[in-house]
């Protein structure tokens, strides 16, 4: 039963990407691609690392993930751009105003991405990825279910109750790396709540993961944006033009959700 629920995860998230790649070209369809493409480049990532656990798995991955980052990390520059555009007219409306400055900027840099997204469609092959899960399946054939199952409960169960919480004063950074491991931590729990004997506290677990990773998600949105507009500005400021009050009002207004972002995703975190 193990095997046959970790190579349909496989095939599933690989046949998501495929799928999601063939849909690239066309404009109308490109955003929702984007998003397919990273969420099945992430399972992949999480159950190709959970994978490694298991006793008398051997798989060499590296041109796979390769090819996996690679589209995960050219479709997240396209997908943070339009997130950008729509989150500043968003906070925009609060302020009455428009930055015209930031939204041709952020237009110049999302055709760039997409002109880049589409160098990559025509140059990339994701025929080996088509080939994964065959070759996973081969992987995990001569596995011990119950030793993997141990493997895996195991390592996911270790990852969660080391996650903690960076210090008060940590970087920018370390809360971008405490979001990148919750997103990958909430995928393994979803392949340990598919496992036989997976328990309630599994699918709470799996339940806090994903809440954490969506109010950091808010957080890291809003702090990018932040730092968008705060570079903008000085842009403008080195060119001599000055600028309206509504600039001021729109960064106090990212300072305050990105404060308040960061404190609601700490509080849920507390519960971990």
């Amino acid at each position: 039963m193990l095997k046959s629920i970790l190579h349909e995860y496989m095939e599933t998230a690989c046949a998501t990407i495929v799928t999601a790649f063939e849909a690239l070209p066309h404009p109308s369809r490109r955003q929702q691609a984007v998003h397919q493409l990273r969420v099945g480049s992430k399972k992949i990532r999480a159950l190709l690392a959970v994978a490694k656990e298991i006793p008398g798995y051997q798989l060499k991955t590296g041109s796979y993930l390769r090819t996996v980052r690679l589209l995960q990390n050219i479709g997240g520059i396209s997908r943070d751009t339009r997130l950008q555009e729509q989150f500043l007219t968003q906070h925009e409306k609060t302020v009455g105003w428009r930055f015209s400055v930031a939204h041709l900027l952020l237009k110049t840099q999302l055709t760039t991405a997409d002109r880049a997204l589409e160098a990559t469609v025509e140059r990339l092959s994701v025929k080996k990825l088509s080939r994964l899960p065959d070759a996973f399946k081969a992987a995990i054939a001569d596995i011990d279910e119950t030793a993997a199952i141990d493997a895996i409960v195991g390592h996911v169960t270790v990852m969660y109750d080391e996650t903690t919480l960076p210090e008060s004063n940590a970087p920018a950074a370390s809360w971008h790396e405490l979001r990148k491991r919750l997103k990958r931590l909430y995928y393994q729990l979803g392949i340990v709540t598919q496992l036989p004997h997976h328990t309630h506290r599994h699918r709470e677990q799996l339940r806090h993961a994903k809440k954490a990773g969506e109010l950091l998600g808010q957080w890291h949105d809003a702090s990018e944006l932040l730092l968008f507009v705060k570079a903008t500005a000085t842009h403008i400021r080195k060119e001599k033009i000055k600028l309206p009050e509504e600039v001021s009002l729109l960064i106090k207004l990212l300072q305050r959700e990105t404060r308040e972002k960061l404190a609601e995703s700490v509080k849920h975190l507390r519960i971990f």
